[in-house]
């Protein structure tokens, strides 16, 4: 029985490493989040049991323990490379609120976020947090769990990662497209912000006398918020359109590190 555990637990740990690296870098799994280590780490045992059968159809380490570290080595960038495109909308949301937030003067005023675990604005916070649930309700937790187990047919264990132009180019443009989104969804509230300023502007040419600042910060919140509200469905979609085809989005990354 002690040698079974020893044969089959190297194993159930390598097939763990892929999935441990998408939530390495995925907010909405991380341990602040689920309330703990040992909840996350039952996810990962549930996502490696149906890799462990196909076991034996992967390279065995030549080089003994050495070839094993870098057989998990491999395997944990890959999983990291696959966050790094699964967390894409989460870190989009977050800027986008922290730039509302500063444009309305409000940005001191920073909580922490649990699912990125770190400072955050208001709506970074109320942003994510949103986005968290519509990510598990819409079914891209599914998408996102087809992509890692698609990825062991697009780049198998043992065959490394080959950074070329391609891996790069392709890094470097989800890395743009990261900004676009976050620019994106907070653009309603950047205009209607502006908006708002240069009203107050108006106003305090004709009544110097009035401290327009303090009276701008609670008018620049209700309208950003009013239109932030009225702008949820489009904004959120074309987020929910990025998770919702990730699986494809990964097959083209893997395929430029294969």
């Amino acid at each position: 029985m002690v040698s079974l555990w020893i044969q089959w637990l190297p194993i159930l740990g390598l097939c763990m490493l892929r999935p441990l690296g998408v939530f390495l870098l995925m907010p909405l799994f991380s341990t602040g989040n689920l309330g703990g280590m040992l909840t996350r780490n039952a996810l990962l045992l549930m996502i490696a049991l149906p890799l462990v059968p196909v076991y034996t159809e992967w390279p065995v380490p030549a080089a003994g323990a050495w070839g094993f570290f870098i057989l998990a080595a491999g395997e944990l960038c890959i999983g990291l490379v696959i966050g790094f495109c699964a967390a894409i909308p989460f870190w989009a949301l977050d800027m986008a609120g922290f730039i509302i937030d500063t444009m309305r003067g409000s940005s001191m005023a920073s909580v922490l976020n649990p699912l990125l675990g770190q400072q955050s604005s208001l709506f970074g916070l109320l942003f994510t947090q949103v986005f968290g649930v519509l990510f598990l309700m819409s079914g891209s937790f599914n998408e996102l769990m087809r992509a890692i187990y698609h990825s062991y047919q697009t780049l198998p264990p043992g065959g490394g990662l080959h950074y070329g132009p391609d891996a790069l180019a392709f890094i470097s443009q989800q890395w743009q497209l990261m900004y676009e989104l976050g620019i994106r969804f907070a653009m309603p509230a950047m205009v209607v912000i502006l908006l708002v300023d240069m009203a107050m502007g108006l106003i305090n040419r004709s009544a110097q006398q009035l401290n327009v600042f303090f009276l701008a910060m609670p008018i620049k919140s209700a309208f950003a918020l009013l239109m932030l509200i009225i702008s949820f469905n489009f904004a959120y979609g074309s987020l929910l359109e990025y998770s919702m085809f990730f699986k494809n989005l990964s097959s083209r990354l893997l395929e430029a590190f294969s």
